[in-house]
């Protein structure tokens, strides 16, 4: 999906053999734009995956045997830094280390990841098409999804075998932006979920 972007990045895409899709005009979000393209899948799953994101070779596979239980709607994989020079993305390192290796363990044997990552995650199709689309309400469209779907009664799984590697923020400009975006929303979604989550006992 190319968001009315202004550098050659649909071009680029275009030349390496991928359907690039446009709204006609930018829809203001990462959810808007991947809402957009939902009309456009006819497929049984979906994947998001963000453009600074690349996959390992066997990460999509190691996603699919989740799904086998049909009350899973959503699985996400680890997420490693692709870049770790600065000491912001080492910073990062550090913290995704923790993050992967052991509060995600955590939650999946609770059965309930806290987020199914926007940066790298699969999908039924129909269940984002029931809940409609990535929800634009709030700056974390990833955790307003995952929760939205345990308050439908459905499962997420995460699956520390299926590996992403995304850019993360070189300098504290970037950190700081990033910071800042992924607490207000995390606060934006407590504010809206606030009863539905106290049903999820972990949560």
């Amino acid at each position: 999906v190319d968001d009315c972007s202004t550098d050659d990045t649909a071009d680029v895409a275009a030349r390496l053999g991928v359907t690039v899709i446009r709204p006609e005009r930018n829809t203001g979000s990462k959810a808007g734009a991947q809402t957009f393209a939902l009309r456009h899948v006819s497929t049984a799953f979906v994947m998001a995956i963000d453009a600074d994101t690349t996959l390992a070779p066997d990460a999509i596979e190691q996603l699919l045997p989740a799904f086998t239980d049909a009350e899973v709607v959503a699985a996400c994989g680890s997420v490693i830094p692709r870049r770790v020079r600065s000491i912001w993305e080492r910073g990062r390192y550090v913290e995704y280390l923790f993050a992967f290796t052991f509060y995600k363990r955590v939650q999946e044997a609770w059965g309930a990841p806290l987020i199914a990552s926007g940066c790298f995650s699969m999908y039924r199709t129909n269940a984002v098409r029931a809940v409609g689309g990535w929800p634009t309400r709030t700056l974390a469209e990833d955790m307003d999804l995952t929760w939205t779907f345990y308050e439908y009664g459905w499962k997420v799984r995460f699956i520390p075998e299926a590996v992403s590697y995304p850019i993360e923020p070189p300098n504290a400009h970037f950190f700081g932006l990033q910071l800042k975006r992924w607490s207000h929303g995390f606060v934006q979604n407590v504010r809206l979920h606030w009863h539905g989550v106290l049903a999820v006992p972990f949560l």
